[in-house]
C-alpha cells in the first residue's frame, strides 16, 4: 500500500482520531517483529482530531503529506521506546474552546431579600438567574488545563470552576460527563444551572456561582506536579472554598486538596459535596461499596443494589421509575465507581472516611420526565448520574463553620479500563477480584488490576488467610490492564489478592467478599421514624433552641430569631435561648438586641469565650470599644475563639493608630495557624506598613503558594512593586471583588490602600469576563461611597465622591457588608437628601430582618427620588410580609407601575395584595394582564394569570396565554405541562358542571394529545396526566357524568 492512501479506522470517539487497524482498546499498537516492550502509543495520540483526511473507495485516507508525518512520528517511536522510569513534566496552561452555550437575558433587577423568601432557596445579595432563551450559539470559554503522560484535564473558571472533562489518553474516554453544549436549566439557587464535569457545591448544593466565573491560579511544584486552583468567597457568608486539582508526574490520577475557610467574624453554616456528572449508557453500572441506602432526609432506608421493590438499582438501565437519588448508609468503604460494558472503561472515586465519609448517587431515570430533562439538559440527548462525595451523611444535614475555621480534604479520581468491575481501590491501585467455578473442589480466582503508577517488579500474590497460595513477579504499568487467572485452588476457602511493590510494602489488599460495612442485624429498612418537634405551646426551652437551630442550619436566618425571640418570651432566663439569639443578633447586623441578649447571658456563665467573643462584636458596632477589647481579651483565652478575637483586638490597635502592635497580634494567630490567609494577607499589609517591602515579599511569596487564588494577596502584590497582568479584569468582572479588599484593609486602618484600590481606573471590554448584569466599578454605587468614606477618615473632602455615588444607578446593587452601615450613614450625614443612601440603607436593614428600619429608610428615598428602580417593589413585599395592610400594599404596588413598568414583580405583588384583600380572581388576572408586551412576560407571570383566567371561567384566554412561548424547566418548580392538564380539567369540570358531560368527557380522552401551537403537548404528559391531582379531577368529573 502506497504511504499516501494508508487506510485506517476510528476506535475511540474522542478529542484523538484513530487511524490504524491495530489500534488496541489499550491505545497501542502491536508492532510486528518487535517484542512487547516495543508496544507504541496509538496513532491517534499524535494525530489532532482536526487533521484533514479524504477518503478513498469510501474508506477515510491520508493526505500524503499526513502521511509522511505519521511515517516519520511511528519511527521515531519505533526506534526511540519510552522509558518508563522517565516521568514527563506536567503541563499546565491557559487557553479557550468554544462550546454552543444557551443564551441568557439580564438577571432580576429585583433583590431577592430573605425576608420574602417562601421557598427553598436564599439568595440574597446576589441576583436571580431566571432569564433564559432558548438558543445556544457558539461562545468562547477561558480554559485551565492540566496534562501528563495519561490525562489531560481541562477546568472552566468562568462556569463556577467546573472540571470539565479529564481525558485518560490510553483510551481517549473522557472520566466526567463533558456534555458538548452548556445548556442552562433553573436547578441552581439562583436559577441557572449546567450538566458538566464536577461540581464543586459550598456552602450549598449548587451554590450562587455554579456558572459564574470564580478566582482561579494555575502553577507548577519543584517536584514536577502542577496545579489548577479555583475557589470563591460567596457573598452571604464571607466564606471561601477553594480546590487544587493537582497531576503528578507518572500518576495516572488526579488529585483534588479541597480546603473551607470561614474568613467572616461570625459562624454560619455549611456543607461540601463534590458533584461528578459521569456519562452513561443502559449497561452502566454503579460500584459503591454498600448494602444500604438512606433517601433524603434518612425518610427510610434500603438495600442495595437490590432495592425492596425488586429493582437492581446498580444498573442504570433499570432506572425507570423516576429520578434515583441515594445515600451510601452503613458502610466506611473509600471509594466509590462507575463502570460502562459500552465503552469496557469507568470511574473511580477515592477519598478517606477521615475526609469525606458520605456517598451519594443521583440519576435522572428514564422515563418519561426523565428523558425530557435529558432534552432540557442536552442538546444530544445524553444521559448521566452524579457521584457524589460529602461531610454530612445527606443533604438535609448541615454543620456550621466557626469564625477562622478551616477544613481542608483531598480526593482522588482514577480512571480504569478493562477491568469489567471494581472490587477495591485506592489512589495506587484498582482490583476487580472473580471467582470462576469448574467443578466443587477447586476454583480459579481472576485477578484483573489497573496501577496509576509504574510498578516494577511488583508482587501479586493469592493468599488463604496469611498463606500464600499463589504469586507472580511483574512489572505493572498504568498503559497496560494486568490480568491474571491463579487455577486450581481450593473452592472451600476465602482468598485475599494483594499488591506489594518490589520494597515489599502492600499497596492494595482485597479477600473476597469482605467489606467494612455495619452489621445487617443492626439496621432497620423501611420508614424511618421522622424528627418531630412538639406543637409550640407544648415546647420547652430546649424544644425552641432545637427549632431555631435546625432552622439557622437551613439558612433560615430571619425564621430562626424568631424562634429563638418566641422562646424567649415564655423562658426569659434561658441561658441558651439568651446566647443563641444574641449570636444570631449579631449576625444580622441587630446589635441593640445582641448586646441586651448576650450581656444577659454572660452574667449568668462568665466562663463562657463564645458569648463574649460575639458580646464584643455587639458593642464594638455600638461603638463601645473598651467593653469590646475587654471581651475579646477574654475570649481569645479560648482555643476556639484565640483567632478570631486576636484579629479583632489586632483590628483595634491598627484602628488606633497603633500598627505595630496590631501586626505582633496577627504574626501570633498565624504562627499557631498558618493556614488562615485572610490573617496572612493582612501581616503582609501591616508588615509593608511598619516595615517596609523586603520582608512583606517574603511573606507574601508564602501566602501566595497557600493561596494564589487570593485577590487580596495579589493586590498586595501590586501595592509591593510586583507585576500580575491579570488582576485589574479580574476585579473590574466583579466590584464586590473590590469591596472585599477595601474592607480587609477598613478593618484594620488602612485607609490609604482601601482608597487606592477604590480609585483605580478599571478596565472594560472583552478581557473584562463577568456573570450577566455585572456592573462595572466605575458605575458601582457603593464603590463611590466607600471612596468617600475613605478620604473623610483621612481628614479629607470625600463630598465629590458621594456625589458621584448619588448620580449612579443602583440596579443590581444589593449590600450586605456590615462595614456599609456606617459608609451610608456618613453619606446621609453629609447629604440628607442623598436618595440612592437611603435606598441603598434600607436594603442594608431589611437584609438583616429589620423591616421597620427598612421601611423607613425606603419612604425618605420615596420622598426625594420615587423613580428609583425596585423601590416599590420593596416596599410593597415588605408591608405584605410585615403583616400590614394590603390596601396600602395595593396602593404601592399600583404607584410603582408608574415609575417601573416592566417590573414583572410589581403586578406578582399587586395581584398578591389584591388576593389577601379579598378581590376576585377576575380583577386580579386583569392586574396582571397590565402588564406590558404579555407575550414577552416571563413564565412566573403567565402561569399566575392562566390560573387566574381559569378560576374566572376564561379558559379560552387562559390556553391562549400558553400558545408559542418557551417554558424552561425548573426542577422542583411549576411545569407548563401541569399547568396545561390542570386548566384542561378545570374547563372539564366546569362542563361537568354545566350538563355538557359530552364535551367534558372529550376532553378528559383527548388530555394527553399533541396540540398545534404547545409545543410541550408534543411529548411528556404522561407524568402530569397520572398525578394524584389529575387523576382525582378526572374521577371527579367520572362521577359527575355517569
Amino acid at each position: 500500500m502506497a504511504a499516501a492512501e494508508w487506510t485506517g479506522g476510528t476506535l475511540y470517539q474522542s478529542p484523538y482520531r484513530s487511524v490504524h487497524h491495530h489500534c488496541g482498546r489499550a491505545g497501542k499498537m502491536e508492532v510486528t517483529g518487535y517484542p512487547r516492550a516495543r508496544q507504541v502509543q496509538c496513532i491517534d495520540s499524535l494525530v489532532p482530531a482536526r487533521t484533514e483526511a479524504r477518503f478513498v473507495n469510501g474508506q477515510k485516507v491520508l493526505t500524503p503529506l499526513l502521511a509522511a508525518m505519521v511515517i516519520v512520528l511511528l519511527s521515531s517511536a519505533l526506534w526511540a521506546a519510552p522509558d518508563r522510569n522517565r516521568a514527563e513534566t506536567v503541563r499546565v496552561w491557559e487557553d479557550s474552546m468554544t462550546i454552543p452555550t444557551s443564551e441568557e437575558g439580564l438577571p432580576d433587577r429585583n433583590p431577592p431579600f430573605d425576608f420574602f423568601n417562601t421557598g427553598r432557596f436564599l439568595n440574597y445579595p446576589y441576583t436571580l438567574r431566571h432569564n433564559l432563551v432558548d438558543r445556544r450559539i457558539p461562545r468562547k470559554w477561558r480554559t485551565l488545563n492540566l496534562e501528563n503522560e495519561y490525562l489531560k484535564c481541562t477546568v472552566l473558571p468562568d462556569l463556577g470552576g467546573h472540571l470539565y472533562t479529564c481525558i485518560d489518553k490510553i483510551n481517549g474516554a473522557s472520566m466526567f460527563y463533558a456534555n458538548p453544549s452548556i445548556k442552562f436549566a433553573r436547578i441552581a439557587y439562583r436559577g441557572m444551572w449546567a450538566a458538566l464535569g464536577v461540581e464543586f457545591n459550598f456552602p450549598v448544593s449548587h451554590n450562587w456561582m455554579t456558572v459564574s466565573p470564580v478566582d482561579f491560579a494555575t502553577g507548577r511544584e519543584p517536584d514536577g506536579s502542577a496545579s489548577v486552583w479555583i475557589g470563591n468567597i460567596d457573598r452571604p457568608y464571607g466564606m471561601q472554598w477553594r480546590v487544587q486539582l493537582t497531576l503528578r508526574q507518572g500518576r495516572a490520577c488526579l488529585e483534588q486538596k479541597t480546603t473551607l475557610y470561614n474568613r467572616s467574624d461570625t459562624r454560619h453554616r455549611f456543607y461540601w459535596w463534590t458533584n461528578a456528572g459521569v456519562q452513561i449508557w443502559d449497561d452502566s453500572r454503579i460500584l459503591y461499596p454498600m448494602e444500604f441506602t438512606a433517601a433524603h432526609g434518612f425518610a427510610d432506608i434500603d438495600t442495595w443494589p437490590v432495592n425492596s421493590a425488586g429493582v437492581d438499582q446498580s444498573i442504570v438501565g433499570n432506572h425507570k421509575y423516576g429520578p434515583v437519588s441515594r445515600f451510601s448508609y452503613g458502610s466506611r468503604e473509600p471509594y466509590m465507581a462507575v463502570y460502562h460494558p459500552h465503552t469496557d472503561s469507568g470511574i473511580v472515586h477515592y477519598s478517606s472516611p477521615l475526609d469525606l465519609p458520605a456517598k451519594k448517587i443521583w440519576s435522572w431515570g428514564s422515563n418519561e420526565d426523565g428523558l425530557d430533562w435529558r432534552t432540557a439538559l442536552s442538546d444530544d440527548n445524553s444521559a448521566y448520574v452524579e457521584i457524589q462525595a460529602g461531610l454530612f451523611r445527606d443533604q438535609e444535614t448541615y454543620g456550621f463553620l466557626d469564625p477562622q475555621e478551616t477544613r481542608s480534604f483531598t480526593e482522588y479520581w482514577i480512571p480504569i479500563r478493562q477491568l469489567g468491575g471494581v472490587s477495591r481501590a485506592n489512589p495506587d491501585a484498582v482490583i476487580n477480584l472473580s471467582r470462576h467455578t469448574k467443578d466443587t473442589e477447586t476454583v480459579t480466582i481472576e485477578g484483573v488490576i489497573n496501577v496509576t503508577r509504574e510498578l516494577p517488579n511488583a508482587l501479586v500474590s493469592v493468599l488463604n488467610g496469611r498463606q500464600r497460595v499463589a504469586s507472580t513477579r511483574v512489572s505493572l504499568s498504568p498503559r497496560e490492564t494486568f490480568r491474571k487467572a491463579f487455577s486450581s485452588l481450593p473452592a472451600s476457602a476465602t482468598y485475599t489478592i494483594e499488591i506489594r511493590d518490589q520494597s515489599g510494602r502492600v499497596l492494595l489488599r482485597h479477600s473476597e467478599g469482605k467489606y467494612d460495612f455495619v452489621s445487617r442485624d443492626k439496621v432497620q429498612t423501611g420508614q424511618q421514624p421522622p424528627r418531630e418537634y412538639p406543637a409550640e405551646v407544648n415546647r420547652g426551652a430546649d424544644d425552641f433552641l432545637a427549632v431555631g437551630i435546625d432552622q439557622e442550619s437551613n439558612g433560615e436566618l430571619v425564621i430562626a430569631l424568631k424562634t429563638y425571640q418566641r422562646g424567649l418570651t415564655r423562658f426569659p432566663n434561658s441561658i441558651a435561648l439568651n446566647q443563641a439569639a444574641g449570636r444570631l443578633e449579631v449576625i444580622l447586623n441587630q446589635y441593640d438586641l445582641a448586646a441586651l441578649h448576650l450581656s444577659k447571658a454572660l452574667a449568668w456563665v462568665n466562663s463562657d469565650h463564645e458569648t463574649a467573643y460575639y458580646l464584643g462584636l455587639a458593642l464594638a458596632a455600638q461603638g463601645d470599644v473598651q467593653g469590646a477589647r475587654t471581651r475579646w481579651e477574654f475570649a481569645q483565652q479560648s482555643g476556639s475563639y484565640h483567632a478570631p478575637a486576636m484579629m479583632m483586638l489586632a483590628g483595634l490597635e491598627a484602628g488606633a493608630g497603633d500598627r505595630l502592635s496590631a501586626l505582633r497580634m496577627i504574626q501570633e494567630v498565624v504562627s499557631n495557624r498558618p493556614n488562615l490567609t485572610r490573617a496572612g494577607g493582612i501581616e503582609v499589609a501591616l508588615l509593608r506598613a511598619v516595615e517596609g517591602n523586603a520582608e512583606a515579599t517574603k511573606r507574601l511569596a508564602l501566602w501566595k503558594r497557600q493561596d494564589p487564588t487570593s485577590s487580596f494577596l495579589r493586590y498586595e502584590g501590586i501595592r509591593l512593586g510586583q507585576s500580575d497582568p491579570g488582576l485589574m479584569a479580574h476585579l473590574a468582572a466583579d466590584p464586590e471583588r473590590i469591596l472585599e479588599i477595601a474592607t480587609d484593609y477598613l478593618r484594620f486602618g488602612l485607609y490609604e490602600d482601601a482608597l487606592d484600590v477604590l480609585s483605580r481606573q478599571y478596565p472594560a471590554g472583552t478581557e473584562v469576563i463577568g456573570e450577566p448584569g455585572a456592573v462595572h466599578p466605575g458605575s458601582y454605587t457603593l464603590i463611590a461611597y466607600y471612596r468617600g468614606f475613605c478620604r473623610y477618615a483621612l481628614g479629607k473632602d470625600g463630598s465629590a465622591d458621594f456625589a458621584a455615588a448619588s448620580s449612579m444607578p443602583t440596579s443590581y446593587v444589593f449590600p450586605n457588608r456590615p462595614e456599609s452601615f456606617a459608609v451610608l450613614h456618613r453619606a446621609i450625614e453629609v447629604n440628607p437628601k442623598d436618595a440612592p443612601a437611603h435606598f441603598l440603607l434600607g436594603s442594608l436593614y431589611l437584609s438583616g430582618g429589620m423591616p421597620k428600619q427598612a421601611l423607613q429608610e425606603w419612604e425618605t428615598a420615596r420622598d426625594i427620588k420615587p423613580a428609583i428602580p425596585t423601590l416599590h417593589r420593596n416596599m410593597g413585599y415588605t408591608m405584605l410580609k410585615s403583616g400590614e395592610s394590603p390596601e396600602r400594599a395595593i396602593e404601592i404596588f399600583r404607584e410603582g407601575v408608574q415609575y417601573d413598568s416592566r417590573n414583572v414583580d410589581l403586578y406578582l405583588g399587586w395581584e398578591e395584595a389584591m388576593e389577601k384583600a379579598g378581590r376576585p380572581a377576575s380583577e386580579r388576572a386583569r392586574a396582571l394582564q397590565e402588564f406590558p408586551e404579555l407575550q414577552t412576560a416571563p413564565a412566573v407571570l403567565i402561569f399566575r394569570l392562566v390560573r387566574l383566567l381559569s378560576d374566572a371561567g376564561d379558559f379560552d384566554e387562559a390556553e391562549k396565554q400558553l400558545v408559542n412561548r418557551f417554558f424552561p424547566r425548573e426542577e422542583g418548580g411549576a411545569n407548563v405541562r401541569d399547568i396545561y392538564i390542570a386548566l384542561k380539567l378545570k374547563r372539564a369540570e366546569s362542563m361537568a358542571a354545566q350538563g355538557q358531560c359530552p364535551s367534558a368527557l372529550d376532553i378528559v380522552r383527548h388530555l394527553g394529545e399533541p396540540v398545534a401551537g404547545l409545543s410541550f403537548t408534543s411529548k411528556g404528559l404522561e407524568p402530569s396526566i397520572s398525578s394524584a391531582a389529575s387523576k382525582q379531577a378526572v374521577a371527579e368529573i367520572q362521577a359527575i357524568c355517569r
